[in-house]
């Protein structure tokens, strides 16, 4: 079987690493081909033995619509880009700032231009959206900011 087979990964009971290779330190990269037709392809970049980078393409056209990466190296996917519209451009981007699990910072491109208009972003970790920043006429510049505080009784 060959190393790409994502059962062959799964089944391999010496291998020293999630991507069933025994060359520890040594980066990866491997493709899962979903039963529909889909793509999953997983990438170590540090040979660490954990996917820094999942890319999703779900509707096997060759484009990835979401994809996934460790942005600081701890083995956690912490940073998640969606391509809604499937132009090769992030149309939306999550980033877990603080490693809680929950999105802090979402960035949106709204008109499909490749910058960014939208910006929600958790100042404090509490869960909670504090600031928003807009670019509503689309040049660049932001058109409105809100900033909200939430006091803890």
């Amino acid at each position: 079987m060959s190393e790409w087979d994502s059962s062959y990964l799964a089944s391999d009971q010496d291998a020293v690493d999630g991507f069933g290779s025994s060359d520890a330190g040594v980066p990866h990269s491997i493709v899962e081909h979903e039963v529909d037709g889909g793509r999953r392809y997983l990438t170590d970049v540090d040979g660490d033995g954990y996917a820094d980078l999942v890319a999703v393409d779900g509707d096997h056209d060759g484009v990835v619509e979401t994809a996934y990466s460790d942005t600081d190296g701890d083995g956690r996917l912490d940073t998640t880009m969606r391509d809604y519209d499937e132009d090769g451009l992030a149309d939306q981007v999550l980033h877990d700032a603080n490693g809680d699990g929950r999105t802090d910072a979402v960035a949106s491109d709204h008109n499909n231009d490749g910058r960014v208009d939208a910006l929600a972003i958790d100042t404090d970790f509490d869960g909670r959206t504090d600031t928003w920043i807009r670019d509503t006429n689309y040049d660049g510049l932001p058109d409105h900011m809100r900033t909200s505080l939430y006091v803890a009784n």
